[in-house]
Formats: structure tokens, C-alpha cells, sequence
């Protein structure tokens, strides 16, 4: 029960994103950040008690149409990649925040979310100033708690 409570806690800090989202504003006329953006708005709308299906969809397209336009892009800068992981994983940490909470346990469909965070995250350069390091830290905080409560589970190999 005490796993769970710290998972639960670990998501909960998720769900409390500043609205600036890192140390630096985000644009949302650039491409790029405008998928933080994007994520951001569910995860608020999320945070805010909104586990309904059509949201979570919602929120589950933002994750596709953000990697739809990575694969789009032709010279993407190490920066741009990072800032494309920050997207993904903020949709996923969204997701599987989501799915625990409606579940009341780390399920497989939150361990598959952590699965695609941990995937989105692999695109992070560290060398690469994006200045949302911020964003990385929590992302990467709210997957190492989980993966050990996934395997656990037997939903993580």
C-alpha cells in the first residue's frame, strides 16, 4: 500500500505543472514548443478532475499527432528533438497519471504510458540547451518511480 501511495503522490506532483512549464516561456507560435504546449493544456485539464474518455483521447491524439510531426520534420536540431521528447513524454506522464488514478492501481494501460515516456524520453539530449531541464527532471522522476512498480506488476519486462 505504501508503493502505491508514493506512486500516487509521484503523479499527483505531475499533475501540478507550473504554467510556464520550465525556466524558459514557451512560444506557441514555434512548432516545437507549441507540442509542450498542447500536452500541457491536458495535463491541466486532467489535473482538474476531467478523466473522461473523450479527454483522454484527446489527450492520447496531441501524443500521436506530436509524433507525426517529428516524423515529418526533414533537419531536426538536437534542441528541437529534445524539446519533440519533452512533448511525448508529458502527454504519456499524463496518461499514465490518468490511468492510475481511474484504476486505482499501476494497470497495464499506465504501464504501457510509462513504456512510451521512457521510449519519448530516449530523444533527450542532455548537450542540447533547450532550457527544460525542469520538464526532463520531472518526467524522468515520475518514470524511474513507476518502471520498478511495473515490473513488479508484471506489465514492464
Amino acid at each position: 500500500m505504501r508503493r502505491f501511495l508514493v506512486l500516487s503522490a509521484t503523479l499527483a506532483m505531475a499533475f501540478a505543472l507550473p504554467a510556464q512549464g520550465s525556466a524558459r516561456d514557451l512560444i506557441r507560435s514555434d512548432p516545437y514548443d507549441a507540442r509542450i504546449v498542447a500536452a500541457y493544456n491536458c495535463n491541466r485539464i486532467v489535473a482538474a478532475g476531467d478523466f473522461s474518455d473523450s479527454t483522454l483521447a484527446r489527450c492520447r491524439a496531441e501524443y500521436d499527432t506530436t509524433v507525426q510531426f517529428e516524423r515529418s520534420v526533414q533537419g531536426i536540431t538536437p534542441a528541437q528533438r529534445s524539446t519533440i521528447a519533452i512533448a511525448r513524454g508529458l502527454s504519456m506522464m499524463t496518461m499514465s497519471g490518468a490511468y492510475t488514478r481511474l484504476d486505482g492501481v499501476l494497470s497495464a494501460r499506465a504501464c504501457e504510458a510509462i513504456r512510451l515516456m521512457d521510449q519519448s524520453l530516449a530523444g533527450y539530449d542532455p548537450a542540447a540547451s533547450s532550457d527544460l531541464e525542469d520538464l526532463y527532471t520531472l518526467i524522468a522522476n515520475t518514470r524511474d518511480v513507476a518502471m520498478p512498480k511495473c515490473r513488479i506488476g508484471g506489465h514492464w519486462r
